[in-house]
């Protein structure tokens, strides 16, 4: 489902990706690569909001992986 997530938001087909890795996230909560696929998706839709939220997850799960920052910072100046 992860992979699969990932190829439909490569393909723009961002509502499958959502549902992709909601139910990603259902089986893996503690997953912090889940939130942050899921916020990029978010992002490429324009909602930074929950972008936003997606990457503040995964950074309390894993406060050592630099991208979260990263792409938390980019949805925040956006």
């Amino acid at each position: 489902m992860y992979h699969q997530g990932i190829m439909f938001h490569r393909t723009k087909r961002y509502h499958d990706a959502l549902k992709m890795f909601s139910e990603v996230e259902a089986l893996l909560p503690n997953d912090r690569s889940v939130y942050i696929q899921r916020g990029l998706v978010y992002q490429d839709m324009g909602n930074h909001n929950y972008a936003s939220q997606d990457f503040k997850m995964a950074i309390s799960i894993d406060e050592d992986f630099a991208m979260s920052y990263f792409h938390l910072g980019n949805s925040l100046l956006r």
